[in-house]
């Protein structure tokens, strides 16, 4: 009955933590490396323009949002921009098939895997825990 009561009372279960983890890393990471070397992570992209721009605050400010929602410990936060982020995820992935922009499709698996997969696990969760 305790260890029932420690469940109930814990923010997040660990691998929701691990995934907001994985989520925030990942998406600094690649929004860092952009916003410093364009060329390393956009192939055809020699320096920082106005969409590449957009594209590293866009990930900047979910990121962000994502530490935000967890300081201030709430559920309907955190469900609110992880899902802000799996759409925009899955806008990207669409976008690159629909503009037929070769050189990123490779990234779509790695993007599909590590980002939105498990989001849309987490946001299941959350969901359920904020229903």
């Amino acid at each position: 009955m305790i260890e029932n009561n420690d469940q109930t009372n814990r923010f997040l279960p660990i691998w929701v933590w691990l995934i907001v983890l994985a989520q925030i890393i990942l998406v600094v990471f690649f929004s860092v490396g952009t916003a410093m070397n364009p060329a390393e992570f956009i192939p055809d992209v020699s320096e920082l323009n106005y969409v590449t721009q957009l594209y590293v605050s866009r990930n900047v400010a979910a990121a962000v949002g994502i530490i935000i929602a967890l300081l201030f410990r709430s559920h309907k936060a955190l469900l609110a921009i992880l899902m802000v982020r799996v759409l925009t995820d899955i806008s990207d992935v669409i976008s690159v098939y629909a503009l037929n922009v070769e050189l990123i499709k490779s990234s779509v698996p790695m993007v599909v895997v590590l980002l939105i997969i498990p989001a849309l696990l987490a946001i299941g969760y959350l969901w359920k825990r904020t229903s």
